[in-house]
């Protein structure tokens, strides 16, 4: 699979994320207030990822990871903080708005972010060289 095509592949799994992740977190955050600190950094992920999805398609045939790698870095950077408050306030005896399919959820959903940040941050260090490089790092 070519450099392209594997960040194609997170740009539109990407999208599909987002129109799941934008409703569910904005209803879940809203007995909260969306200008509650813990929803605007969502906020910010949702655009992110957004901005790095239209970055990532618009630089087609060109590779450009750059963008989408950032907005996943920051969205698994909270995810990581959100999975570890929740596991705390367990294990000090306290509960979840929505038990434990609320920290199960956020923690499925951290890895799957880490992992499309590894793929883009390889995606965006690595660049093939030599005589068989084409422009913008397509392999």
């Amino acid at each position: 699979m070519n450099r392209r095509r594997v960040e194609s592949a997170i740009a539109w799994f990407t999208i599909g994320a987002l129109i799941v992740y934008v409703p569910v977190e904005t209803y879940v955050s809203w007995p909260y207030g969306l200008w509650n600190p813990f929803y605007l950094v969502d906020a910010i992920a949702m655009v992110l990822l957004g901005w790095g999805v239209v970055h990532s398609l618009r630089a087609r045939p060109l590779c450009a990871p750059g963008v989408l790698c950032g907005a996943y870095g920051w969205a698994a950077a909270n995810g990581w903080r959100a999975t570890f408050w929740r596991l705390a306030e367990m294990r000090g005896g306290g509960e979840l708005d929505y038990g434990d399919a609320e920290a199960w959820c956020v923690c499925i959903a951290t890895a799957i972010a880490m992992i499309c940040f590894a793929m883009l941050l390889a995606l965006s260090a690595f660049k093939p060289r030599g005589p068989h490089a084409s422009p913008g790092g397509m392999g």
